[in-house]
């Protein structure tokens, strides 16, 4: 049973105890804000000022210094305990009424006080039992005297660090930089690139030093050369985007470091070495035997040699080289093999155009500068041999027994191996006669050669087609061949019209027989890798041609012709589908046989019904009066009049017919002019026209014009037309530059060519208003109206160009624009014309007689004309 005593004393001890908890609170709160505060400070001051390492290992250690003064008076605390009178006096300060009760009792009950009577036993007892009840009912706030203080010291320092290390940036680093100062951490963190390395001598090195965290205005390059103790210092400026950038020209070995803020990079090798370079280059150049070229030596890279040749490579480098060779951009590595002295070899055969790269490393695998320049290859071909009949070079008119002279010229880049002369009958195999007789003459071989027709067993009406072939001497990819155009011999009545003539040939109409020349002779000189494009423009003319064939045989069904020339024309018709069909399918090998079955046919239908003459593709009206022809059959010569003829008139005949009488009109006031400026031309008396001899003016004087008083031709053959030489050039006029034709001055025409130039521009302002008339019309004739305007429109802006150099003075200019003007509205008639028939005859307008001397142009002109349409 616990006495008045034991209670006393157990409520007093449990008083004490938490004074002593109390106090013991308040040392550890006041230890760990010191510790807070201190750290916090040093935090502060090292990222301010950014506290070198021995700064900072100070306050660590004053840190530690701190905490283990704290933790020694936490234990010095814990062993001490509070004396219960020190606990029974807190009692009575807290209730000062009872005076030293309690406090007396604690004596008693500590031992500190002995009762010695009755009386005071008793006594004791009563005050153990009053502070029994005291304290029990009583307690003492000793955490808010003794530990809140501490703590609320210690919550503000808590607080004002977390707030550091929320706000400042890089907080953790400073706490870090604290709390272990011996760390690396740091406040700028750096990344050099690059981080040394070898580089050649006078290399343009660019160092990029990319900052993070804390960023400084600038940063130190620190450089020390190799062999040297000290450090050379450069500031470099940091851009607004965090890097900063050191440029310097490689020249020696060394090392280098970046110091950033707080933050200094590790040390950089820099190893500076002498690139490799080609110190000697040497290329041979062998061509292929056959070409008969010297050898060629050269120092530079670039390489221009004949295709097949051989490129030998002597290479020297500057250094000790470990590995050469040659890489072309088309994927070919020729590898060079190392000989004496640093020299290295290879070679390759220069076979396309292409591009190469000398690629050379040192013994320590290090590159040349110059690996990446490219030296252009330039493979020159060797192009065919070039080769002409010059006589007679044309299409002729023989006898079947008739011998025919020839005269070959030809000419190749590296010599000629054999020229033959190739024919045959249309129909029949091809032979073959060589050139014997031949002779270099001005770079050109010219040979002859006679062709007998009498071995050919013809007949009347057969055709003879001959080119020459000329083959060069290459024997590495070649032989190349080259030939000639085909032309004809043909075996017609010399009473007849003169053979047909094809492009680029003297002729007044374009007839059947001249289309399929052409297109024979074309066919042959093209080659089965040709485009696409040349087999579709054949096979088009092919089926033109055909056209006009069944225009023809319709025509004589409904005259009754001669069965035999009907069957000849069927025959032809079925030619040019096959030879029509072969061009689609790009194979003129294929094509050639029908195309010479089609042109033999026509011969035949010619011979069946001579009245045909050639087949003009456009009617030829006899000069006979209409009385003098025979009533029975139709004249031939009118065959195509009657063909798609139509009794009824367009719908808008009246606005074709005004359109057709201003455009008559037009043409002969611009025909008007164009003679008016021809006469003008000062040039004219200076020179003479296109086939004229010199001094001979007139008809008489035109080339292959044959009469009945001609003397007999080269072959001795009466009647057969001789060929006409041409006439020499004039040379320039005083003050005539080359290039300026008639002499032209060129500056401010004269004022009767103002008066023209004049003239011109209102014939234009005509022809321009009646191209846009012809436009608006709408019927069933458009096609025909809208061609009509297109030439006219062409007209009028050739009118412009023959004004414009009248206003210059340019006669001759003028002179050409003007005459082709002139022949432009008159084909815009002429479809007007058409139109109003009513029956489209597909007239290729390309040989439309034309003054001679302009001759070339206009039929340029209209050719660009027909295809537009």
């Amino acid at each position: 049973m616990n006495t008045p005593s034991d209670e006393a004393r157990r409520q007093l001890a449990q008083t004490a105890g938490r004074k002593d908890a109390a106090r013991r609170t308040g040392a550890v709160a006041a230890m760990v804000a010191g510790l807070l505060l201190g750290s916090l400070t040093v935090m502060v001051i090292d990222y301010s000022l950014l506290l070198p390492i021995g700064f900072r290992v100070l306050a660590w250690l004053g840190l530690l210094l701190g905490l283990a003064l704290g933790l020694r008076q936490w234990l010095r605390l814990r062993r001490q305990s509070t004396p219960l009178k020190e606990a029974a006096l807190d009692l009575e300060a807290t209730r000062p009424e009872l005076g030293c009760e309690v406090s007396t009792a604690a004596e008693y009950l500590s031992g500190v006080r002995t009762p010695t009577g009755a009386y005071e036993s008793e006594l004791a007892s009563a005050l153990s039992q009053r502070a029994a009840q005291v304290a029990h009912s009583e307690e003492v706030p000793y955490l808010r005297r003794l530990g809140l203080p501490g703590l609320l010291f210690g919550g503000s320092v808590l607080a004002a660090l977390v707030g550091f290390l929320i706000v400042a940036p890089q907080s953790g680093t400073a706490l870090l930089r604290t709390l272990a100062p011996w760390s690396e951490a740091r406040f700028t963190q750096l990344v050099v690139e690059p981080a040394g390395g070898e580089f050649p001598v006078g290399h343009r090195l660019t160092l990029t030093h990319r900052l993070s965290g804390r960023i400084p205005p600038s940063v130190d390059y620190l450089w020390r050369s190799e062999g040297d103790t000290g450090w050379e210092r450069q500031s470099v400026p940091v851009l607004s985007n965090a890097v900063a950038f050191q440029t310097l020209t490689v020249t020696t070995s060394g090392t280098f470091r970046i110091r950033a803020g707080d933050t200094l990079s590790p040390t950089y090798s820099l190893v500076a070495y002498v690139p490799p370079e080609v110190a000697r280059l040497s290329i041979r150049l062998l061509s292929p035997t056959y070409s008969g070229l010297p050898e060629l030596r050269q120092s530079s890279p670039p390489i221009t040699a004949l295709r097949g040749s051989r490129a030998l490579f002597e290479v020297t480098g500057n250094v000790a080289l470990g590995q050469a060779e040659l890489r072309l951009t088309n994927g070919t590595v020729v590898a060079l093999k190392a000989a004496e002295s640093n020299l290295w070899r290879g070679e390759f055969i220069v076979s396309a155009d292409s591009e190469y790269s000398i690629l050379i490393t040192d013994t320590r695998g290090r590159p040349s500068l110059a690996n990446a320049t490219r030296h252009p290859i330039r493979a020159l071909p060797d192009l065919p041999p070039k080769v002409d009949i010059t006589e007679p070079g044309e299409d002729i008119r023989a006898d079947p027994d008739e011998i025919i002279p020839l005269k070959v010229a030809a000419s190749d880049d590296f010599g000629l191996d054999s020229i033959t002369l190739v024919y045959h009958v249309l129909g029949g195999p091809e032979q073959r006669l060589e050139v014997r007789d031949r002779n270099l003459k001005d770079g050109q071989t010219l040979g002859a050669v006679v062709l007998r027709l009498g071995s050919l067993g013809l007949k009347p009406y057969d055709v003879v087609s001959y080119y020459a072939e000329a083959r060069d001497n290459n024997t590495l990819d070649g032989p190349g061949i080259g030939r000639s155009p085909t032309y004809f011999i043909e075996l017609t009545d010399r009473s007849g019209p003169a053979p047909s003539k094809r492009q680029g040939q003297p002729q007044q109409r374009l007839n059947l027989i001249a289309i399929q020349k052409g297109l024979l002779a074309e066919t042959t000189a093209t080659r089965t890798n040709a485009p696409a494009k040349t087999f579709q423009d054949l096979s088009q003319r092919q089926r033109e041609a055909r056209e006009f064939t069944a225009r023809y045989q319709q025509k004589l069904e409904s005259m009754n012709a001669p069965k035999s020339a009907q069957f000849a024309l069927d025959e032809a018709l079925e030619g040019m589908d096959d030879a029509a069909r072969a061009l689609e399918r790009q194979a003129p090998q294929g094509a050639l046989p029908s195309e010479e079955k089609a042109l033999a046919a026509l011969y035949r239908a010619i011979k069946a019904m001579p009245q045909l003459k050639n087949l003009p593709t456009e009617p030829e009206l006899s000069d006979k009066p209409p009385e003098e022809s025979p009533p029975e059959p139709q004249p031939p010569q009118v065959v195509l009049e009657g063909i798609d003829k139509k009794p009824q008139k367009p719908a808008n005949a009246a606005e074709l017919e005004k359109a057709l009488a201003e455009a008559l009109a037009l043409a002969k006031a611009q025909s008007e002019l164009a003679r008016l400026v021809e006469g003008s031309n000062p040039a004219k008396a200076q020179k003479p026209t296109p086939g004229e001899k010199p001094g001979q003016k007139g008809p008489e004087g035109k080339a292959g014009s044959p009469d009945k008083n001609s003397p007999p031709s080269e072959t001795g053959k009466p009647g057969k037309p001789g060929k006409s030489q041409p006439s020499p050039a004039s040379p320039p006029s005083p003050g005539e530059k080359p290039g300026n034709p008639g002499g032209e001055p060129g500056g401010p025409g004269k004022p009767e060519d103002r008066a023209m130039a004049e003239r011109q521009k209102r014939l234009q302002d005509q022809a321009r208003k009646l191209a846009e008339k012809i436009a608006r019309m709408k019927s069933p004739e458009a096609r025909e109206a809208l061609a009509a305007s297109k030439r006219m429109e062409a007209a009028a802006q050739q009118m412009a160009q023959a004004a414009e150099a009248l206003g210059d003075g340019r006669s001759e200019s003028a002179e050409t624009s003007s005459s082709v003007a002139a022949a432009g509205v008159q084909s815009a008639a002429d479809l007007l014309e058409r139109a109003l028939r009513q029956g489209p005859e597909r007239t290729d307008v390309s040989a439309e007689q034309a003054p001679r001397q302009f001759e070339e142009q206009i039929s340029e002109y209209f050719r660009r004309l027909t295809r537009a349409q």
